[in-house]
């Protein structure tokens, strides 16, 4: 099977970069660098004792090779995972899926989820983060809360977390009110909507809470919020008042 990068533009890219026309040499680069580089052109991820297989030298010498170079290790396997820039391909969140490993141009799990902590508009939830990184986290985020490097709030039913900065922290907390407030707000069916309409049009005078009691009788599922929405979606209150 030919490497992964081999009859598609990404690949060409690569070697374009590294492999001159004349001679087959790699430019821009130390001989052992680019020894480096040609194992990932292949492999794309790969483990320290991997490497140090296919580069025939030892553990310490790929580390050294690896810290000169620049490279990623996964934030998930405990690290064990490598790959470097030249082959990664970081969504526009920076972050890479392959094979199983996943990567982060922010580096550990902890740095990736304080940033995108910091970065959200409306703060971010456990279950948001976890799906977003594809594991869970609650130990993580934990850990970056006593250490003072992110807050934890309650806000309506769950912990928010959020900006340590005070003026990005209260405007997190502000945002996921009112999102919580859109979420939790219902919305009328058209039978809902008519069968209203309709208990206004007969009885002008009746009560929202009349008008809950009167839907019901007449077979529609309703609520006193529904109603309320209706109410408000529609001006009702200043109509019936004409």
């Amino acid at each position: 099977m030919p490497p992964v990068w081999q009859n598609n533009d990404f690949g060409d890219q690569l070697l374009s970069r590294y492999i001159a026309i004349d001679g087959g040499e790699f430019m821009n680069t130390s001989r052992e660098e680019s020894l480096l580089v040609r194992v990932f052109l292949g492999r794309r991820v790969l483990t320290l004792p991997k490497l140090s297989e296919q580069l025939r030298c030892s553990r310490r010498t790929v580390a050294r090779r690896l810290k000169s170079h620049g490279y990623y290790s996964s934030y998930n396997h405990r690290g064990k995972f490598l790959t470097i820039s030249e082959v990664a391909r970081f969504d526009s969140r920076g972050l890479w899926v392959c094979k199983g490993a996943r990567f982060s141009k922010r580096g550990t799990l902890k740095d990736t989820a304080q940033y995108f902590v910091e970065s959200s508009k409306q703060g971010m939830t456990h279950e948001e983060l976890a799906t977003l990184l594809g594991l869970r986290i609650h130990d993580t985020l934990l850990g970056l809360v006593q250490e003072r490097r992110i807050q934890r709030e309650r806000v309506g039913a769950v912990f928010l977390y959020c900006s340590r900065k005070i003026s990005v922290n209260k405007k997190q907390i502000l945002r996921r009110k009112e999102l919580l407030k859109t979420q939790e707000r219902p919305r009328p069916t058209s039978r809902q909507i008519i069968a209203t309409l309709l208990e206004v049009i007969k009885h002008p005078k009746a009560t929202r809470q009349e008008i809950v009691n009167r839907c019901k009788r007449a077979g529609v599922v309703i609520s006193r919020k529904v109603v309320d929405v209706i109410f408000d979606d529609l001006d009702l209150e200043k109509k019936r008042a004409l």
